[in-house]
């Protein structure tokens, strides 16, 4: 044998030895499987013929003239390879799609088998019709048995004749029958390729179609048709178009499987069909290359090659693990990692959930993820609504009414006990009187991803079946576990993230609502010589209860307001703002301050539900009389302090504003004299804590105005600011606070002003 011939034989058993490991694998991966059963036993008829070839070329040079390895049984044995045309015609049955359901009779498709069976019977046990013709000729008989033997040999006779003659054509009869099973298998794959949606099934299809095509292409050019029109074709070209139709055809279904995840392979078969590739590759460039260098040697040392081949072998054990090492994983980075690698997408899809916020972009990436890499046909998400409080089935592309779901609904109930990705017929205990049940049914689901977190069912993931047809395998179970894991985090961040954002607007709208509530409150109380005036307000929150105003009037006179919603924050700042525009527009009506409250109570009470109230005090002060004249809606009893330290409470006037409807108010007057102080506040003040527990308290307030009596009405609200801040040392304050606090500085004692 000849460097040429080794060269070829080599390749032949690689190839083959290739094959079979694949069809292995493949049946081996999920035998359950028709499309891999089918695919396994093409392989396997496929590879039979490159190895029966390298074995002929072994084995031809040692037969003998008189009895040629051509015209031996062992060669014969190479027709069991022809199996693999109906195996082929029938993969095109069940690829790209699966017909074999539909037909009337699905048993008869193992009858493509009987041609071929046929022929491989005819050239084994009729490939010598002359020694069977001769085993017929026996001796003749008499009595009974002639009549029996005689015609019986005489039949078999003209059958091994019928046999000869078609024996005579068979090379030209069965290559007309392998190319109708080829031409009619790329005829049905072609035909099935058209009615695939799926892109992943579309490149799976087409790279698998297109090599098997061209090579059974190569191998009718080269053998099919020269046998069919009788012309001769060297071996050499034959050996030129078969091992190019072995690599391609060979090579698209490894391609497919690794690349593309055809027949759902798991990344373990697809890692060991690398690592079988790559050896093959690197045990042929050594058998080869030593080859080359062992004729060079012997050459030179002539009777040393032994010693050398040691030395060789020596250092290929010594490099090949390694130099083998490298090339798997060069081969693994250019066809395993990538988007079908489980590892790989949970690596990607872990990194880029953490970057994604909005919930509609979460659905886009884990539908586009799930659809790629694991050839999920649809996904449906059931997710709580924070808003709705609610479980929500959202809406989808095929069925776009979004579903709220009932939270004693017994599937959900279910769902909720899982801890790990579960087929819905798991489930089927809590189907009864479940319309989600029935919802998961209509939309054909066969698997249910649970997102829990700690404490809680945050939803769901329902995805039906893969498109391939294949079911979920354990790689996807961890890759959907991953995601699911990975979800449950990304939507407990991003509520945290919504939340956040939503603080954050609302703590920009109290903002603007305190500015807008602070524009309301006048710039400066009314200046006059003949009376100082201080105002305060604190808001324990961002916006407060407690308003205070001064209203300017026409004749000289000004009305001064201080009142305290019930509540805090924002609703009671709308009630009092609500009461300040009110008071406004009745003072502009010029009514009697009893009759201002009393229409102010009655609006309030009929359109504000009955938790909704405020004390309220109102006041119009005339500088020219110095009388005050007032009525009290339920307010803290504003303070009046004569300059002599007597004191006394202004208590006139009726309820609060808006607990009770009807209610009638009286008025009260006083009159000022010079250094009176008139002292008003709301309970943020009386009703402060310290850690004790006690009040700050009436008393209190009492004994500082009275002793502070003889400073300025500033000075007074400062001081007692400050001692109510030490005494409750609470910040934020527990209550709103509101002080107005006026001073009379001219007039003598009968309340005659003098002249200015």
């Amino acid at each position: 044998m000849n460097f040429l011939q080794a060269i070829i034989t080599a390749l032949y058993f690689i190839f083959g030895g290739i094959l079979l490991f694949l069809a292995y694998s493949i049946i081996r991966d999920n035998i359950s499987a028709r499309l891999n059963r089918i695919t396994g036993l093409m392989l396997s008829f496929a590879a039979l013929g490159p190895i029966f070839l390298a074995f002929g070329a072994i084995v031809k040079p040692m037969a003998s003239a008189e009895a040629p390895f051509e015209e031996s049984v062992l060669y014969n044995l190479l027709y069991i390879w022809e199996l693999f045309f109906p195996a082929f015609l029938l993969f095109s049955l069940v690829f790209p799609f699966d017909r074999i359901p539909q037909m009337r009779r699905p048993k008869w498709r193992f009858l493509l088998f009987v041609p071929q069976a046929f022929h491989l019977l005819l050239v084994i046990a009729l490939s010598n019709p002359e020694k069977m013709l001769g085993l017929l000729d026996v001796e003749s008989t008499e009595g009974f048995m002639s009549l029996v033997v005689e015609p019986l040999t005489y039949l078999l006779k003209w059958v091994v004749l019928g046999f000869t003659l078609i024996l005579s054509s068979e090379k030209t009869l069965f290559s007309i029958v392998n190319l109708i099973y080829v031409s009619l298998g790329i005829y049905f794959v072609l035909k099935g390729r058209a009615l695939l949606a799926s892109e992943r099934l579309k490149k799976q299809s087409t790279a698998i179609i297109w090599g098997i095509s061209l090579a059974v292409g190569f191998y009718t050019v080269a053998f099919l048709v020269p046998d069919i029109f009788a012309y001769e074709v060297s071996g050499t070209l034959r050996t030129a178009v078969l091992i190019p139709a072995l690599f391609i055809g060979g090579g698209s279904i490894t391609w497919s499987i690794v690349k593309h995840q055809f027949l759902d392979v798991t990344v373990l078969v697809r890692q060991s069909l690398v690592y079988t590739i790559s050896s093959g590759i690197l045990v042929g460039v050594y058998i080869l290359f030593v080859g080359q260098i062992n004729r060079m040697i012997s050459s030179i040392f002539g009777e040393a090659t032994a010693i050398v081949n040691i030395a060789f072998i020596v250092v290929a054990l010594i490099l090949f693990q390694p130099i083998n090492i490298r090339l798997d994983n060069l081969i693994k980075r250019f066809f395993i990692r990538s988007g079908t690698d489980y590892r790989v997408v949970m690596e990607e899809i872990s990194r880029r959930l953490i970057s994604v916020p909005d919930l509609d972009q979460l659905r886009n990436m884990i539908e586009k993820t799930l659809i790629s890499s694991i050839l999920v046909e649809r996904i449906y998400f059931v997710l709580f609504d924070d808003k709705l409080d609610e479980y929500v089935l959202l809406p989808s592309e095929d069925f776009p009414r979004r579903v709220i779901i009932d939270r004693s609904d017994l599937f959900l109930g279910g769902v909720g006990q899982l801890e790990k990705p579960t087929t819905k017929d798991s489930l089927t205990l809590y189907r009864y009187d479940s319309d989600l049940y029935t919802e998961m049914e209509n939309r054909r689901i066969e698997l249910i991803l649970p997102l829990k977190d700690a404490d809680h069912l945050l939803g769901f993931l329902a995805l039906t079946s893969k498109v391939s047809g294949y079911r979920y395998n354990a790689e996807d179970i961890t890759v959907l576990g991953v995601i699911a894991n990975q979800l449950v985090t990304v939507l407990t961040n991003a509520r945290l993230y919504l939340d956040s954002l939503e603080k954050q607007r609302l703590s920009e709208e109290m903002n603007m609502a305190r500015q807008i509530q602070l524009d309301l409150l006048p710039k400066s109380p009314p200046a006059d010589e003949s009376y100082k005036i201080f105002a305060y307000s604190q808001p324990c929150r961002t916006i407060g209860g407690d308003f205070y105003d001064f209203i300017l009037k026409d004749d000289g006179s000004f009305g001064v307001v201080i009142a305290d919603a019930s509540g805090k924050g924002l609703p009671a700042a709308l009630l009092v703002a609500q009461i300040q525009a009110m008071l406004r527009s009745e003072i502009g009506n010029a009514n009697e301050i009893s009759k201002i409250l009393g229409n102010i109570n009655k609006y309030v009470a009929k359109f504000t539900s009955s938790e909704k109230f405020a004390t309220l005090f109102y006041g119009e002060y005339d500088p020219n009389t110095q009388e005050f004249r007032y009525s009290n809606a339920g307010h803290n009893y504003p303070m009046l302090v004569r300059a002599d330290g007597s004191h006394e409470f202004l208590s006139q006037g009726g309820l609060l504003i808006g607990a009770f409807d009807g209610v009638a108010y009286q008025d009260g007057v006083v009159q000022l004299n010079k250094d009176d102080l008139l002292f008003l506040y709301t309970d943020g003040l009386s009703e402060a804590m310290n850690e004790n527990d006690e009040e700050y308290g009436e008393r209190r307030i009492i004994n500082y105005v009275v002793g502070k009596r003889h400073l300025d009405p500033e000075q007074i609200g400062e001081g007692i600011l400050d001692d109510k801040k030490s005494f409750e040392q609470t910040d934020p304050p527990m209550d709103d606070t509101t002080l107005v606090i006026m001073k009379v500085m001219k007039g003598d004692e009968s309340g005659q002003i003098y002249p200015g």
